[in-house]
């Protein structure tokens, strides 16, 4: 091989491996990238919404749409070899030039819908199903964490709840059976039956084991029963709907609304203090109880004039930073949880329209 014929193999091979391919290498990188980033978008959208309803504002939301990435890459090169053949017949005073040009270019649009109108009313107004609730509890989720967040009421029994400045909290019948449903969870002693009638109709049971509790446990187990208005020598119950009658073999376990969620949460924010002194917030006090739990906030948010870095989920509202700390592993998971709940009450079907916006 004389030596125009080595150079153009080398020119050849470099040229080749410059030119490497873009679709796998950043389908995979984007995949993550784009996930990653639409998580925290709404962990952060979710945190705000807190914020602005413990200052008494209006939550809002704009969800990704869709996500549409283009890619080019474009290569040019040229190789040349220059030389003069003496009379010996080899190159001499040879010359080389060789070179390419490479383009790459990234085109992402994202779609974004504001979420509005009727439907979006409904969901933040439409309380979560019993259903639901109980198929999460069933596939593992913490009974007691998850009951604090998304149940209302059990017979009548309520969950704290803040409204017109006023904070009520947890009736203690709603907290007994919170722990104990924790304690069924834990020694799979809890089973929930979903039939289907002919008349297409669904029934819901909520059934107990309570041979599989300790001896203690199986009496506090009656005692809760009791308290509930519930026949104690049953261990099988009917969950039926908000309007329905309770009968002693029946539970009223009614939901509640995404509103209700992140109002239960905002009781968890820190006001700082120069707006406690300009009353930016409104005041929220307790209401005075005979008896009370001894169930902490469902969340606990910080605030300060600096952003904090390395927290967990940050937000900026009226000149001030707030966030969750990423080793308050109580109030990340109950904001996984709110963040679940909008999955669930999203119809998917928006009233507002699509915003179109190209990200490069």
């Amino acid at each position: 091989m004389n030596m125009y014929n080595r150079f153009m193999l080398v020119v050849l091979v470099l040229f080749t491996a410059s030119c490497t391919r873009v679709g796998p290498e950043m389908m995979y990188k984007d995949r993550f990238d784009y996930t990653a980033a639409v998580g925290d978008s709404w962990k952060e959208q979710v945190l705000l919404s807190i914020v602005r309803i413990r200052y008494s504002d209006w939550p809002k939301f704009v969800a990704v749409d869709q996500i549409i990435t283009a890619y080019t890459m474009e290569y040019t090169g040229t190789a040349k070899l220059i030389g003069r053949r003496g009379i010996s017949d080899v190159l001499t005073n040879d010359q080389a030039e060789a070179g390419w040009v490479g383009k790459f270019a990234e085109r992402p649009t994202v779609l974004y819908k504001p979420l509005s109108g009727q439907k979006y009313v409904n969901a933040l107004l439409t309380p979560a199903k019993a259903s639901s609730i109980l198929a999460l509890i069933t596939s593992g989720w913490p009974a007691d964490h998850l009951s604090r967040v998304a149940i209302r009421s059990v017979n009548d029994h309520f969950n704290s709840n803040s409204e017109q400045g006023f904070m009520y909290r947890t009736d203690t019948e709603f907290a007994n059976f919170v722990k104990m449903l924790k304690v069924l969870q834990r020694a799979n002693a809890l089973k929930i039956v979903l039939q289907q009638r002919e008349d297409e109709s669904q029934t819901l049971d909520v059934v107990f084991l309570p041979e599989r509790l300790h001896v203690s446990d199986q009496k506090r187990l009656r005692d809760l029963k009791i308290a509930l208005g519930l026949a104690p020598e049953l261990n099988s119950y009917h969950v039926v709907r908000d309007m329905m009658t309770v009968t002693p073999d029946s539970l009223r376990i009614q939901g509640r609304s995404l509103l209700q969620v992140l109002v239960a949460m905002s009781t968890g924010v820190d006001i700082p203090k120069t707006h406690k002194q300009f009353g930016e917030a409104p005041p929220l006090e307790p209401i005075p109880e005979h008896e009370t739990t001894d169930f902490a906030a469902l969340m606990t948010i910080k605030s300060g004039p600096d952003n904090p870095g390395d927290a967990y989920v940050a937000v900026k509202y009226s000149g001030m930073w707030f966030w969750i700390d990423k080793r308050d592993h109580f109030s990340k998971r109950s904001l996984q949880y709110a963040l679940t709940l909008i999955t669930i009450l999203d119809s998917g079907e928006s009233a507002g329209g699509t915003v179109v916006i190209p990200a490069n």
